[in-house]
């Protein structure tokens, strides 16, 4: 039986020291220029915890949704987040690079070796999910890697380089494109051996995420590294289409009929709880919703509205949000 390690999601003193400690060993592995073969797991884990501290990324054990990181030794069966509220979701580790068996290292992190020439893989519990990072150590090893979704999550790349993860609620008559968003990928980051940034970008394609790295010039070995990051608030995205954002626009929806497709919203995410929250939500902004509704219709090329409203359990507030999104 495959024994595998769990970790509270939580903020931990002990964890923060140990992944500070282990940052400052990093410089002593770039002068040395230690060969794979050579890097132990805390070797391996100093590395990425310096590589993350450059990139300004997330520190590990930093504070967030309560839940448990469940990192198994054989990298196939892929990283299990469980969440507080009963939602759980595999975050599978980069595909095609083969692995031997993970071991853990001192600051928590489970390091697993490259096969015969190939990237090293690290994993790093966060406060709501979780870091895969790989350590590319030189130029022959793979600068491209394919992470397949977590089942039923959509993915898409937002303006600002991270990943919108969403689950797609449907449902009979519904006047708009309902998801219930369940966390991101933060933006990626790459960087070398000497802490330059290097370019790199995400890409959706048919359920997978694809982390791109150029690493023309660069200074090895490389690191490179996808956050994700779930939670337990529940929030709803609901997407309207050009015809039915010209029709808000216009004033042609009342505010009872927004209400209408929030409280059915809410009720599929959530139940009556959520039916009833997100109702009330959307009655109060119907104004700035429609005002954003005209600001798309007025955009050049037209664009489309969208709202995010977010329920915070156990306080029954509504944090709305409207603005645009591209459309046909």
């Amino acid at each position: 039986m495959i024994r595998k390690k769990r970790y509270l999601i939580a903020g931990s003193a002990m964890t923060l020291c140990a992944w500070g400690v282990a940052s400052f060993a990093m410089p002593a592995i770039a002068e040395e220029s230690l060969p794979p073969e050579s890097a132990s797991p805390d070797d391996v884990s100093a590395l990425v915890a310096d590589a993350a501290n450059s990139a300004g990324a997330t520190a590990a054990g930093s504070s967030g949704d309560s839940g448990e990181v469940v990192v198994p030794t054989d990298a196939a069966e892929g990283v299990a987040v469980d969440m507080a509220d009963g939602m759980d979701f595999t975050v599978a580790l980069p595909v095609g690079v083969s692995t031997e068996d993970g071991v853990m290292a001192a600051d928590g992190s489970t390091v697993y070796a490259g096969e015969k020439g190939e990237p090293d893989v690290t994993v790093t519990p966060l406060g709501s999910g979780v870091r895969v990072s790989t350590v590319v150590w030189d130029e022959s090893q793979a600068t491209s890697f394919d992470y397949p979704l977590p089942e039923g999550v959509d993915a898409e790349v937002l303006p600002d380089g991270s990943v919108e993860l969403a689950r797609a609620v449907k449902g009979e008559g519904a006047a708009a494109q309902i998801a219930g968003v369940v966390g991101h990928v933060e933006p990626a980051w790459a960087v070398d051996a000497e802490g330059n940034d290097l370019p790199t970008t995400y890409e959706v394609v048919d359920g997978v995420l694809t982390q791109d790295v150029d690493i023309t010039d660069a200074a090895f070995p490389v690191v490179v590294d996808p956050t994700w990051k779930f939670t337990s608030a529940i929030q709803i995205r609901a997407r309207w289409n050009r015809a039915e954002t010209a029709t808000i626009a216009g004033g042609g929806w009342a505010a009872g009929s927004m209400t209408a497709v929030c409280g059915w919203a809410g009720s599929a995410v959530a139940g009556p709880v959520g039916a009833a929250a997100f109702s009330a939500g959307c009655l109060t902004t119907a104004g700035p919703a429609i005002y954003t509704a005209s600001v798309a219709q007025n955009s050049k090329p037209k664009r489309c509205l969208e709202g995010y409203l977010t329920y915070v359990p156990g306080v029954s507030l509504i944090i709305p949000w409207y603005g645009t999104y591209a459309c046909k």
